[in-house]
């Protein structure tokens, strides 16, 4: 099984698998490790009544961290290590920092794993980092923090999680990685293991810290240097009505209709524009079987009325000010500011192409 799931991260990391192949592959090997749990257990009982040694290789705490609810990478690590004799204690989807913390006390955890695949979990993990330095359990025994998923990297972990936390930080790049870092930090070679990795980590700090900085403009002069519109020549088209319309129980069928399947497809790390990934010479036969396979899914939702559609618009007046912000309306009036919409311009240099400066432009350049 661990043959089988080394080729199948092989193949991914070569392009030559998706990640819709990866997620049927884990959950077959999951499927098959369950059926053969009883036989390993069954066996690790015959050998300890024979005296034999049968101690697990360490404790591990293993969460995706909150604000996150996506766990196949996680859980293909839980299946990986617990191959190799590690005890695993996954603690599944949006996991809160106190709840990690205190469980890996209580269990005694050797390391903690901590998995994310949206950006936002990067700031929880340097959070959890922090708290662990926080507190004497942790640092003063230096547990290692193990840390994985599609957001994360080396570079990321180097330079805004590790600096949180005195002991080790580790960047896992993929499930088939875990066993041999798990096994590195709790081998009699962890202090060369954790010299060499903060080494690894001093200079990916230093060439991070060196690189070119994007040159910026002053405010003003990027204000200076906004979006030339001519409203005076320009009378935008006046609505049907202005306020607020609900709806109510929307037809989901008229709505299917309106779906970008982009994000679908970039979901599954898969690349390229809809309807031609569909016919793309490398993905093209991985989207189209996810894209079938989701469109039948949608029917199901759609005939069963699994969810209801229900929203709300609202029309107003709106006009910048202080040049880089949009104040809102109650009515066409405009004495009364239903909320302020506030502006970031852009303040990197602007080239000149073909002899005309781009402009740094803010949103409220858009609104006369």
């Amino acid at each position: 099984l661990m043959d089988g799931m080394n080729v199948v991260g092989d193949l991914f990391g070569q392009g030559k698998m998706f990640l819709p192949q990866v997620v049927k592959s884990a959950r077959v090997m999951k499927q098959a490790v369950a059926h053969l749990l009883p036989y390993i257990e069954a066996e690790k009982l015959l050998l300890e009544a024979a005296g034999g040694d049968v101690k697990t290789k360490g404790k591990i705490i293993i969460a995706t961290v909150k604000g996150d609810v996506h766990d196949i990478g996680k859980n293909i690590v839980t299946v990986v290590l617990q191959c190799n004799n590690f005890e695993v204690v996954n603690m599944g989807v949006m996991v809160p920092c106190h709840e990690i913390l205190a469980r890996a006390k209580v269990e005694g955890a050797d390391i903690v794993g901590l998995s994310g695949l949206i950006t936002p979990s990067l700031e929880e993990m340097q959070y959890v980092a922090g708290e662990m330095q926080k507190d004497d359990h942790f640092r003063i025994k230096k547990i290692p923090l193990m840390i994985g998923g599609a957001t994360t990297s080396r570079v990321h972990t180097a330079v805004k999680i590790s600096p949180h936390y005195e002991g080790p930080v580790v960047y896992v790049p993929d499930a088939s990685r875990s066993v041999s870092v798990a096994q590195s930090l709790l081998s009699d070679q962890a202090a060369k293991y954790i010299d060499e990795l903060n080494s690894d980590y001093d200079k990916v700090r230093a060439q991070h810290a060196n690189k070119k900085q994007t040159p910026m403009w002053p405010l003003a002069k990027a204000r200076a240097n906004s979006t030339p519109i001519d409203w005076a020549a320009y009378t935008p088209p006046k609505p049907k009505f202005i306020g607020r319309r609900v709806f109510k129980n929307f037809d989901l069928a008229e709505l299917a209709d309106y779906i970008d399947w982009g994000p679908f497809f970039q979901t599954w790390d898969l690349a390229g524009p809809y309807p031609a990934i569909l016919k793309d010479e490398v993905v093209g036969e991985a989207a189209s079987k996810v894209f079938e396979e989701g469109q039948a899914m949608l029917k199901k939702i759609i005939e069963g009325r699994w969810l209801t559609a229900n929203g709300a618009i609202a029309l107003l007046p709106a006009n910048s000010v202080n040049e880089d912000d949009v104040e809102i309306y109650t009515d066409e009036s405009r004495k009364d500011v239903a909320f302020t919409w506030y502006g970031l311009r852009q303040q990197g240099v602007k080239p000149v192409v073909d002899g005309e400066q781009r402009p740094n432009q803010c949103l409220a350049d858009f609104v006369a």
